[in-house]
């Protein structure tokens, strides 16, 4: 029988969960006497405001009562659910993001692990959709799943599409009932479950008028289907030029085919936007790579609402402009009496080097800083590979050997945390943060937004230009 999940790693100082008499150690088997299988049972059993908590300490069964507001955080911090719990993909997805990873190396050996071993990980798990908006096939659901999701109405969920075209949605996702998407989404309705879906355009394979229909088809399940992302294939050099059979080889979009893809998908949008009760809205959004590789200017920001799908990369670059358009006016002031200035360097993608570029501008022109923009060629995927989120720690440190050796530890290095894994501890080449920080040439502050970004350059001069005076 499979271990349960619920181990409690800590409890949070002064919580509901502490002031019941909860413990490090214990092992949360049942609330209210529904058994705790992970996550998401947990949250949703979690809820209530008395809760009764079957709990195993040191071998032994104790009932702790537990009395909260409705509202309120429970307190308890769970140890990492084992791998077992995740579902595994069935899929064989042509683009799969696995087949892109280098292939794994035996530490037995004396050789060292290609990536963090949690990448190699192929899952497909719904509950990983709702809880992290991970999306999903919707292939691998057995009817004990559709009964869990109709009990505790997993909403909303993030749904891969790729294609609405059934034959072809075969060919590409290859699992079983891939076929059966659109029956698929309506049955999430009949249970009361919305779904942001994307489509991951592969040139020859699912654009053009296989763009139109899936748009079409998927307009046509609204409200059920909340928004719908378009995103070009990302290929590695371990997969590029990947052939399939029945489908042409996999490779980037050419500007041509780019500028093809937005204009049907504007086309779209003006028409969604413009219909009663859509507020402007566009329904359809493109990712922000359309928008760098064809330079076409970004939509404002009225266009992404609530940036529903700002984790696939829809909005990402209009929110950090937005915000730092806010974040600049707290940057610090040029200090006369520092003899040196600090300086800074902004860690970026290839991408994202010309945004990053303006922000940069803002901050020389504000405070008088030296700060250079560092965008670092992807070496471990290959140039191919533009964003952030996959940026390997060794790429970096070359980087910031090759054009910051000169920096010392009175100098700021800048980088965006979405290089690192959740608990923000490992880059994917399994370099740990502690690891980096001895090997870059300055101190290294990992920022999520824009707003600490410039609260790092402030902190940062605050603390150092005195001491350069």
């Amino acid at each position: 029988m499979p271990k349960l999940y619920g181990w409690v790693r800590e409890v949070v100082p002064g919580s509901a969960a502490d002031l019941a008499g909860i413990q490090s150690g214990d092992l949360v088997k049942t609330i209210n006497g529904n058994p705790i299988r992970d996550l998401v049972d947990y949250q949703f059993y979690a809820s209530e405001e008395e809760l009764l908590l079957g709990v195993e300490r040191n071998g032994r069964a104790v009932d702790v009562l537990v009395a909260k507001e409705l509202d309120e955080e429970l307190g308890i911090r769970f140890g990492e659910e084992p791998a077992p719990f995740i579902r595994i993909c069935a899929n064989k997805c042509v683009f799969c993001f696995i087949k892109g990873l280098p292939e794994r190396r035996e530490p037995q050996r004396g050789l060292p692990l290609g990536m963090r071993d949690t990448l190699y990980i192929k899952d497909d798990d719904y509950r990983y959709s709702f809880l992290f908006g991970n999306f999903i096939t919707l292939t691998n659901l057995k009817e004990a799943d559709w009964k869990r999701l109709e009990e505790q109405r997993l909403s909303p969920l993030y749904v891969s599409v790729h294609t609405t075209n059934p034959t072809l949605r075969q060919q590409m996702v290859a699992g079983p009932r891939s076929g059966e998407i659109l029956d698929q989404i309506r049955r999430l309705g009949s249970l009361g479950i919305t779904c942001h879906t994307q489509l991951v355009l592969c040139p020859e394979i699912n654009g053009g008028e296989e763009l139109e229909r899936s748009i079409r088809d998927l307009a046509g399940l609204r409200p059920i289907v909340e928004s719908i992302s378009v995103v070009p294939v990302g290929l590695t050099k371990h997969n590029n030029m990947l052939k399939v059979e029945g489908l042409p080889p996999m490779r980037p979009h050419t500007l041509e085919e780019s500028l093809d893809v937005m204009e049907r998908v504007e086309r779209w949008q003006r028409r969604f936007a413009a219909e009663p009760g859509a507020h402007g809205m566009p329904f359809v959004y493109l990712s922000d790579e359309w928008y760098y590789n064809t330079r076409k200017p970004f939509p404002p920001a009225r266009h992404y609402g609530s940036y529903a799908q700002i984790e696939n990369g829809v909005g990402m670059t209009r929110k950090l402009l937005e915000d730092w358009r806010l974040a600049k006016r707290g940057l610090p002031l040029p200090t006369a009496a520092a003899a040196r200035r600090p300086r800074v360097a902004i860690v970026t993608s290839t991408m994202a080097a010309p945004v990053i570029e303006g922000l940069a501008a803002d901050v020389r022109r504000v405070t008088g800083l030296e700060v250079r923009v560092l965008p670092v060629v992807n070496q471990f995927w290959g140039p191919l590979v533009t964003v952030a989120g996959l940026l390997c720690g060794q790429d970096v440190l070359d980087e910031l050997a090759a054009r910051c050796a000169d920096f010392t530890g009175d100098d700021l290095i800048l980088a965006p945390r979405v290089m690192l894994d959740t608990a923000g501890t490992r880059f994917l080449d399994d370099i740990t943060v502690e690891e980096f920080r001895d090997r870059a040439p300055g101190r290294v502050v990992f920022a999520r937004t824009a707003g600490e970004l410039a609260a790092a350059i402030r902190e940062h001069v605050a603390q150092v230009a005195p001491a350069l005076a």
